[in-house]
């Protein structure tokens, strides 16, 4: 630790209730028939309360031993009435970077006893929070980040919206001038954008670890797999930013060849509406942009677009539980 580190200690809150029998704490070696016990405790609280891919999912490509998932490490927490307490060390880095290292002790809440810690770190400097996938040029105004891909209900192929400062032009699928475009690693102009995302993601990473530590869990579960994957260090190399499309499970089903009909009742305007709504990242964002165009359009207009609107929303709330699900 340097003069230069941070520490910032988090102490769960105490409660005002404290039973009147202390549970009786072992000393000295656990008996066979109690550790038997934690570990059946355990495997029922796998099978009988923990979802596959909420709670713990199997990482592809990294064998068939799942991972605990921080939903599925609070599960075990709150069963074996344990109370995270953390020591957060911030360490200042170059050009901006930051990383946090984390200590998370697990005390019993009825005695206050200590069980054990695990330890978490992350920093900005991790390739997905360091790096993204450049944004497509448009080949008619030559301008970047201004191209995305346009629904397929409309037709599909590429768009160069307006609403991002882009000219208008639109390409059918396949044009090699879009398509054939190499997208370079580069750098975020920003780590701060990511300084709550890595704090949050050391802080998972010591809870999982006391619990598994704790519980006695890791011939059970393993942890981390899916962010060694996720920078590129396992599985196939290639590692996944947070700009990139998700990496689909099964294998996509071949694409038709012909376009969808385009609707009769879709207008230019309302597919410009209908892609600047589904371009939204988040809930909040979808709001104000329907906010926004509420203000600018007809009540027929919104009632055709209302259907985009909900499925868009939809998406969206997976989208989060997945990302809040992830390690």
């Amino acid at each position: 630790m340097t003069n230069d580190d941070e520490v910032i200690e988090l102490t769960p809150i105490q409660t005002t209730h404290i039973p009147a029998v202390i549970p009786e704490i072992e000393v000295g070696a656990m008996s066979v028939e109690s550790l038997t016990a934690q570990m059946v405790i355990v495997k029922e609280a796998m099978t009988s309360v923990m979802k596959k891919d909420e709670h713990y999912g199997v990482i592809p490509g990294c064998g068939k031993k799942p991972s605990l998932l921080k939903p599925g490490a609070e599960k075990l927490c709150m069963m074996f009435r344990l109370a995270p307490e953390y020591k957060v060390i911030r360490r200042p880095m170059e050009n901006g970077h930051v990383e946090h290292e984390v200590v998370c002790t697990l005390r019993h809440i009825q005695s206050g006893l200590a069980f054990g810690q695990g330890v978490g770190s992350c920093s900005t400097m991790e390739t997905k929070y360091r790096y993204r996938t450049s944004d497509r040029v448009c080949p008619k105004c030559e301008k970047e980040g201004t191209v995305i891909k346009g629904q397929e209900q409309y037709g599909g192929g590429w768009i160069c919206w307006t609403k991002k400062g882009g000219c208008g032009a639109k390409f059918n699928n396949g044009d090699k001038t879009i398509e054939d475009q190499r997208l370079e690693r580069v750098e975020y102009d920003n780590p701060a954008d990511y300084y709550n995302t890595v704090l949050k993601m050391a802080k998972k990473r010591a809870q999982v670890d006391a619990v598994l530590t704790v519980t006695a869990a890791s011939d059970m579960f393993t942890q981390d797999l899916e962010e060694l994957k996720a920078n590129g260090v396992i599985g196939d190399g290639t590692p996944q930013y947070d700009n990139d499309p998700p990496v689909p499970t099964k294998k996509p089903q071949a694409q038709s060849k012909q376009p969808p009909p385009a609707q009769p009742d879709l207008d230019s305007k309302l597919q410009d509406a209908a892609d600047w709504l589904t371009s939204s990242k988040d809930i909040d964002e979808m709001s104000h942009t329907w906010g926004q165009l509420t203000a600018a359009n007809t009540k027929a207009t919104m009632k055709k677009l209302e259907p985009i609107k909900n499925k868009h929303k939809v998406e969206l709330i997976a989208k989060q539980e997945r990302e809040d699900a992830q390690p």
